[in-house]
């Protein structure tokens, strides 16, 4: 038989989360900081183009007309980069699924609080639990994706998220120590 008890299935449930939290905050983090490396890129290149243009429209050498087009392909090369990778709209849709999960994140902790403290009862706690995962499935729908390329550009280095476990020492790093479960003597 299958031996996973309600707050068992509430604590990876919250660990899975926390962790899609911060892979998403960590990719919107990452996709914005190379959109403005790209950017920078195209201003410093067309900065090269108008002073090899002016030395060329002035001066008579051929390389400032050489180093104008030159530097020309190469900002137009970096600007349709940018404009195919859409890095600003990646970090932005990231940011977002990371707001929304943060607010899961923060109510299964209240889940958890309130059933560690009696305040609930089992039904109710089922009930929640259920209306969370129904919300965070409809995030999971909108999410951008994310595949095991994307979390390891964003140096978290996983190879598919579905196969993320925190551990419970890992998962108690995020939640209180009332709720910690490897401080808690085991039953025997």
């Amino acid at each position: 038989m299958f031996g996973v008890s309600l707050l068992d299935h509430l604590r990876m449930t919250f660990g899975h989360v926390v962790f899609r939290h911060k892979a998403h905050s960590q990719l919107a983090r990452s996709r914005a900081h190379w959109s403005r490396r790209l950017r920078a890129a195209e201003a410093l290149l067309m900065i090269g183009v108008a002073v090899a243009a002016t030395g060329a429209a002035f001066g008579k050498e051929y390389v400032y007309v050489i180093a104008s087009a030159v530097l020309a392909v190469l900002a137009l090369a970096t600007l349709l980069l940018h404009l195919t990778l859409d890095l600003d709209r990646s970090a932005q849709a990231h940011a977002s699924s990371a707001t929304r999960l943060w607010q899961i994140r923060e109510r299964y902790r209240a889940v958890l609080s309130d059933f560690s403290d009696g305040a609930l009862d089992l039904d109710a706690v089922r009930r929640r639990r259920d209306e969370l995962m129904v919300e965070l499935h409809g995030i999971y729908e909108t999410a951008p994706l994310a595949d095991g390329q994307t979390y390891s550009t964003a140096g978290l280095g996983m190879a598919t998220i579905d196969e993320v476990a925190l551990t419970d020492e890992e998962i108690d790093l995020f939640l209180p120590k009332s709720l910690h479960k490897t401080d808690k003597p085991t039953a025997a």
